[in-house]
């Protein structure tokens, strides 16, 4: 039998979304009528496409997921996750500007 981690943490730049909260797009974030997500430009955000899956997979594991990231677009990061739908994915976040051995000590 395969072991499998105590905890995966993942980062949100460039791990779930191609591009950086803070700098790349333009906060605040909405759903469109369409259904896609959308910056306050119109400019739509999207997802790796694998990221669903792989958090979904993770999860028929129970292996608690952990986001840990630093951008200092905090609110903006927190709305992409939430308009996504994957905090239900997240057992714990850490997403504020600093370092990241302060993530994992909290």
């Amino acid at each position: 039998i395969a072991r499998l981690p105590k905890l995966t943490v993942l980062d949100l730049v460039y791990t779930l979304w191609p591009f950086w909260a803070d700098t790349h797009v333009d906060p605040p974030f909405h759903k469109s009528g369409d259904g896609s997500i959308r910056d306050r430009r119109g400019q739509s955000i999207r997802l790796y496409p694998e990221v669903p899956s792989v958090l979904e997979r993770l999860q028929s594991l129970q292996v608690p997921v952990a986001a840990a990231s630093l951008t200092g677009e905090v609110e903006g990061a927190n709305q992409l996750l939430e308009l996504f739908g994957l905090v239900r994915y997240f057992v714990h976040r850490e997403i504020y500007p600093g370092s990241k051995v302060t993530h994992f000590e909290r």
